[in-house]
């Protein structure tokens, strides 16, 4: 199991624009392991990493809206996580999903556009 106290030591010092994109790559991680059927007991880690990084950027954040909804799906997919794993249709959806939420995020980071590129 993680040391959730050294991450969140680390991760907390890291700056905000840093702190989206590790979310980021933690829900394309997600979409990657939700494609093996061997990775049962990954997913939620994993889901309590992205809960775990939500928590400590929403201090911080102007886009506490957006990453409310991005919460409320982990905090579901995580509740329900028993019932989803079984259902490949859902959890294909819950990929496509987080997919779609790590692009929204680095997009929100500003770490790919040329000004963070050049610094």
């Amino acid at each position: 199991m993680p040391n959730w106290s050294t991450i969140e030591a680390n991760f907390s010092q890291i700056p905000h624009a840093q702190q989206l994109g590790e979310l980021a790559s933690s829900l394309a991680r997600l979409k990657s392991w939700l494609h093996n059927s061997a990775n049962r007991e990954v997913v939620p880690v994993l889901l309590e990493e992205g809960l775990l990084y939500l928590s400590l950027i929403q201090g911080e954040s102007q886009i506490n809206s957006e990453l409310d909804q991005l919460q409320g799906l982990l905090q579901d997919w995580k509740r329900n996580w028993v019932n989803i794993w079984g259902n490949s249709t859902e959890t294909a959806n819950i990929a496509d999903v987080a997919s779609a939420w790590s692009k929204k995020v680095l997009g929100m980071s500003g770490l790919l556009t040329s000004q963070s590129m050049s610094a």
